[in-house]
């Protein structure tokens, strides 16, 4: 499918002139009149697929089902994102039942249908840690999930790595796993499990080094190119407990922690972080005050954090007054800030948008995102749709985007008064029309709940006496 570039570079007449170039009087262009507009922020906290605090459903003794209600609870409560961790305890030394591979399944039709996703693990041991498995039997259960992975990786968010040691949390492997010959081989069954659009997440930074034997944070040119290790991400489950994070850094010592934490800040630019805060004790008060909590979110470009664990965290930064911007920063955020469209049009003409869109979030989008623009009829409400050739993915926080896209209006384009919209939805088939999986941009008035569009607060005008060249492209919006 044709979409639109969104860079182009061209000579203005005034360079050509200067330069004593003659340009023909038929091949002058005469453009459309354009509209400016500058959009005013929206500062509240709403939901936005995968991104935000989570809600966590833990095992106790035995996996108890998900609810449905309780998943569309999430949805009110402004979340989108569950972690499900899943205790195997009773199959770490046979394969998993036809019984507990249903309930998965059944759990994430469940999700689907409250318009959630899933953060997923699978643990051998929970309260008070325990035993594992031993390497063979991890790999022979990832081989029956993975069926189950791929048909449901639309409402897969990403994999935590887990089976491994207490809490599938890669510590205290009673089957001595913590080897990167073990490590290297249950991390790569478990990314062959889920489709090449999805990521894994290491408890560890010093473990990512170890399995890919490479000390070096992703480059830009490997960000996102569905390699193992462009796919394996981070999960903190200790944030802000102590100096090193409770062990997740490799050492105490300020400078090992250091150079850990800028290898994330490099890396999680195009990988997930997530996590839990997990103490509030003595150790910890230093780090959890807000002024550093804010401070280390920025640096590392969190994506989640855990709602409910540890509360006396989260109460402290209520009372602190940074919980609001941890809700509205936690991943990406994006501002659209102004707007140049044509203002009217004929049809066989060239219809122009620029925007200017701001990451105000603390990461970019991890999963895959489509951009579409689309033109809607104000009255007979037909849509005509452009596919954008931007990767949201790489809108960087802290960071200005540029759109600029030119596309022609098909001849046959029935006069009238169109809506412009920006439309930033889940890719996966399934969920390609649900609003509740695509991105809002955080501005005034733009949002529309039905349809999961975000209005450009313009409509561009198509009619045949409009001046103007044809377009001599290639890229088409299309009735769809």
């Amino acid at each position: 499918m044709a979409v639109a570039t969104v860079k182009y570079t061209t000579l203005p007449l005034a360079l050509l002139a200067s330069l004593h170039l003659q340009i023909p009087t038929g091949l002058a262009q005469v453009n459309p009149p354009t509209i400016t507009s500058n959009y005013q922020k929206n500062y509240e906290n709403f939901p936005n697929p995968e991104r935000g605090f989570f809600i966590p459903f833990n095992p106790t003794t035995i996996n108890q089902p998900l609810k449905l209600e309780a998943l569309q609870q999430v949805r009110k409560n402004n979340m989108s994102l569950v972690r499900r961790i899943y205790l195997i305890s009773e199959f770490r030394g046979k394969p998993l039942s036809p019984a507990f591979l249903q309930l998965v399944s059944n759990e994430m039709a469940l999700a689907r249908q409250a318009g959630v996703k899933l953060i997923i693990k699978f643990t051998y041991n929970w309260i008070n840690g325990g035993p594992d498995a031993p390497r063979n039997r991890i790999l022979s259960h990832l081989d029956q999930l993975k069926p189950i992975l791929t048909s449901n990786s639309d409402v897969i968010a990403y994999l935590h790595a887990g089976f491994i040691g207490y809490w599938g949390e890669w510590n205290r492997s009673t089957n001595n796993l913590l080897n990167t010959n073990d490590m290297r081989a249950i991390t790569f069954r478990i990314l062959s499990a889920l489709p090449p659009q999805r990521m894994v997440t290491l408890r560890y930074p010093k473990h990512k080094i170890e399995i890919y034997n490479n000390p070096n944070p992703l480059t830009s040119q490997e960000g996102f190119n569905g390699t193992y290790r462009a796919r394996t991400g981070h999960i903190n489950e200790c944030f802000v407990a102590s100096l090193d994070d409770w062990g997740t850094y490799k050492d105490t010592d300020p400078q090992i922690i250091e150079s850990e934490k800028n290898y994330l800040s490099q890396d999680n630019l195009y990988v997930v972080q997530g996590g839990e805060t997990c103490s509030a004790d003595s150790e910890a008060q230093p780090f959890i005050q807000c002024s550093n909590a804010l401070k280390e979110l920025t640096r590392m470009r969190w994506s989640d954090l855990n709602w409910e664990y540890e509360r006396e965290v989260i109460e402290l930064w209520s009372q602190q007054g940074c919980l609001s911007e941890i809700e509205r920063r936690l991943g990406y955020r994006f501002h659209l800030l102004s707007s140049v469209i044509s203002s009217q049009v004929k049809p066989g003409g060239s219809f122009s948008l620029n925007l200017k869109i701001e990451n105000a979030g603390w990461a970019n989008p991890y999963n895959p995102r489509s951009v579409e623009v689309i033109l809607r009829h104000s009255q007979t409400r037909a849509k005509y749709y452009l596919p954008v050739a931007s990767d949201p993915r790489r809108w960087k926080p802290s960071t200005m985007t540029n759109l600029n896209i030119v596309a022609g209006i098909p001849n046959t384009m029935p006069p009238g008064t169109y809506d412009v919209l920006l439309n930033l939805p889940d890719p996966a088939p399934a969920l390609y029309r649900r609003p509740e999986y695509a991105i809002r941009l955080a501005n005034q008035n733009t949002w529309e709940p039905s349809t999961g569009y975000n209005y450009l607060l313009r409509g561009v005008k198509v009619d045949r006496n409009v001046a103007g060249n044809n377009y001599a492209g290639n890229l088409f919006f299309k009735l769809r």
